[in-house]
């Protein structure tokens, strides 16, 4: 996604294939940054959700493959959480794909232009409260599924091991 002109954005089309397969002109300059922090505060809000429901899940001792499989089945499920789930259970926040520190940035961008229309923001800042406890967590290079650590500090559940390894073999 890009802001511009239009004709900058024509003459510029090949190189902006380098990054994406199907670049999409959004409007004037400064569109293109407000439709990137309206997604990326999707990420945010999502993989915050996503991480309390599996937290809880766990420690009620429900079967992550149960929560899952319901999951996927249903109208409130985004692939992001196939994507991070082993992430998840593992612990292993490692080779990020977007560091929690950036997913902070753009969060604070995304509230700081928000607040500017008077939008309500509670949801997001109770995100960013847990962005920013990441990064004094020293998580802040982690990619940003590390949210989930900061949300149940609690050690992978026995059961959950023997699921993965049954998987394995």
């Amino acid at each position: 996604m890009a802001g511009g002109e239009e004709a900058v954005f024509r003459r510029c089309l090949p190189l902006l294939r380098c990054f994406g397969p199907e670049p999409r002109l959004i409007g004037e300059v400064g569109k293109g940054a407000a439709l990137k922090l309206a997604m990326n505060q999707l990420i945010a809000g999502l993989t915050a959700s996503f991480s309390l429901s599996l937290a809880l899940v766990r420690h009620e001792g429900v079967s992550v493959d149960d929560f899952m499989t319901l999951l996927r089945g249903s109208a409130l499920y985004a692939p992001t959480f196939d994507k991070k789930l082993p992430r998840m259970l593992e612990g292993d926040f490692e080779r990020p794909n977007f560091p929690l520190k950036h997913l902070d940035k753009d969060t604070k961008l995304f509230i700081r232009t928000a607040e500017r229309h008077a939008l309500a923001l509670s949801g997001i800042k109770g995100v960013e409260q847990l962005l920013e406890r990441g990064l004094l967590e020293g998580l802040a290079n982690r990619d940003y599924s590390a949210l989930y650590a900061v949300i149940d500090r609690s050690p992978p559940q026995a059961e959950d091991r023997d699921a993965r390894e049954a998987d394995a073999d």
